[in-house]
């Protein structure tokens, strides 16, 4: 007798294909939350040292958030963005500081700084914020130093996705392809 193991392959593979296509989804949904959150699930992100009153750092335009991508490939869900600070931001390290971060700094130290008399909210927050960037310009340091923000990655929260996942998945796939009765198990 000949096992048609090819027939049970085929399907295994979707199995496989079905549960990627769902996490992608479902991680990938968790992931954008963590912008609203402000957090990596449970873990805060540091403040602003400067409060420019534009929100939250990673959230101020938007642009991470909508960069953020997740491709399933070779068993595997692959997550990337084409912005070169979201990596950065999400693992924290060094970044040196080079002449065109200065001009950059004096820029919004010149486009910042309030009209001669002005007064009120609007000028003292436009004096703060060009005093801000004038100390960055000046400053003496080589590199800044990038805290943590994570937005993608490891987290308990990430693994009772993937297992609720799965079991769901699978619990489908048995009921469909193996014997009916298992549409009755139920997660112990």
């Amino acid at each position: 007798m000949v096992f048609p193991y090819y027939k049970y392959i085929t399907i295994m593979n979707e199995l496989v294909k079905n549960i990627l296509s769902d996490l992608r989804v479902e991680v990938l949904d968790e992931f954008n939350r963590n912008f609203t959150r402000k957090a990596f699930f449970d873990r805060p992100w540091p403040a602003r040292k400067m409060d420019t009153g534009r929100g939250t750092l990673l959230v101020v335009s938007g642009a991470m958030r909508r960069s953020l991508r997740c491709t399933a490939a070779r068993g595997s869900l692959y997550f990337s963005s084409e912005l070169p600070y979201f990596s950065i931001h999400n693992r924290g390290g060094k970044v040196p500081v080079t002449p065109a971060m200065r001009r950059y700094f004096w820029a919004m130290y010149y486009r910042n700084v309030p009209p001669e008399g002005a007064t009120g909210k609007r000028a003292d927050r436009k004096s703060r914020t060009a005093a801000y960037y004038r100390s960055l310009a000046l400053t003496k340091k080589t590199e800044f130093d990038i805290p943590r923000r994570q937005v993608v990655g490891d987290h308990p929260a990430v693994g009772r996705i993937v297992r609720d996942t799965c079991e769901r998945n699978v619990r489908e796939w048995v009921a469909k392809n193996i014997d009916p009765k298992f549409t009755k198990m139920t997660h112990k």
